[in-house]
């Protein structure tokens, strides 16, 4: 019985194993026909060329996080909003729509985390690695004091964001 039990528990572990190295590997394949495609797009304006060329600077284990380690709890979204009022309202704005009080005197704008065409590029790995190390051109300061568990919970609340300006949109029938 022992015997059946322990094999049971290798054959799943060796499953479990198999389908995270096949994600990875749709991940991959998934973001390098993403890369082929939007370095391929002339018609493109340059904040979006600089957004793409930060995506391509982003190492491998974050581009590859499709969701945080940190569950999106009430506590979490809450701590997250709190960072976001602190940190990046000046430019974001409070509704997290790039029109804060700082945004107009900006070379480039804010990322408006309601635009879900223009926040999905980075996902929450990448946006957890921008809040910590910037992103140079597109005028995203690097905030390296917020720790690790804070920026995941600021990344909870901007998906947050998201979630919302999406459904505001379906509700009032906009595209």
């Amino acid at each position: 019985m022992r015997r059946l039990i322990a094999m049971n528990l290798s054959t799943m572990a060796i499953m479990g194993l198999v389908v995270l190295f096949l994600s990875a590997v749709s991940i991959q394949a998934a973001s390098a026909n993403g890369k082929d495609h939007h370095h391929a797009d002339k018609g493109m304006s340059q904040h979006m060329k600089e957004m793409y060329a930060l995506k391509d600077k982003i190492p491998e284990e974050y581009r590859i996080m499709e969701r945080t380690p940190v569950i999106p709890s009430e506590k979490s979204l809450q701590q997250g909003k709190d960072l976001f009022e602190q940190s990046c309202v000046v430019c974001h704005g409070e509704a997290g729509d790039g029109k804060g009080p700082a945004a107009g005197a900006m070379p480039t704008p804010p990322a408006n985390f309601l635009d879900k065409k223009h926040s999905a590029i980075y996902g929450p790995g990448e946006k957890y690695w921008i809040i910590g190390n910037g992103s140079g051109k597109t005028g995203m300061p690097e905030f390296p004091k917020i720790d690790a568990i804070n920026r995941w919970h600021l990344v909870n609340y901007i998906l947050h964001l998201q979630q919302e300006g999406a459904a505001q949109t379906k509700r009032h029938g906009h595209h």
